[in-house]
């Protein structure tokens, strides 16, 4: 028997694995009858990148174009995001209700921050994430934002494995 879950927090980096982990929160969220809150966050520029930029463009305002950009890199996020889900819904039975999905967002920050801060906002009762694991020596690691969600995290977190070789 499932936990009673309403709410699920779903945080893709909209990679080239993002569908299968996509399908197990709807499955999830349709069998709970759950709502979906599709997150993907994108990180600031870093102190090297500003660097640069400063370096070819010593006149301008670096804070300036920065932030203009994160606003257009935002907008297009939420398009890719939009156009994502739509396709992946559409290609799901039709007793799935089209309003599964409750909200998409994108944000800028720390990843594993940005995830919790969400589902604490939303009110998530799970983060659905999808999760690279690299082969080390023979042993499998996971990467650093979902070990930090996990860390962290003071609702349930769902891991959706996908082995990269």
């Amino acid at each position: 028997m499932l936990p009673d879950y309403r709410h699920i927090l779903y945080a893709t980096d909209l990679g080239r694995h993002t569908r299968p982990v996509f399908r197990h929160a709807v499955a999830l969220a349709r069998q709970s009858g759950a709502r979906i809150t599709m997150l993907h966050v994108v990180e600031p520029l870093g102190n090297t990148g500003r660097a640069v930029i400063g370096a070819y463009l010593p006149d301008m305002d670096v804070q300036r174009i920065e932030h203009e950009a994160l606003k257009e890199i935002l907008a297009t996020m939420h398009k890719r995001l939009s156009k994502f889900c739509e396709d992946e819904l559409n290609a799901v039975p039709a007793e799935i209700e089209a309003d599964i999905v409750e909200a998409l967002e994108v944000a800028s920050g720390l990843p594993s921050e940005e995830i919790i801060k969400t589902a604490d906002d939303r009110h998530a009762d799970l983060i659905v994430m999808g999760v690279c694991t690299h082969a080390l020596m023979g042993r499998a690691s996971i990467g650093s934002t979902a070990r930090k969600v996990m860390q962290h995290s003071h609702i349930p977190v769902l891991l959706v494995p996908n082995i990269a070789h």
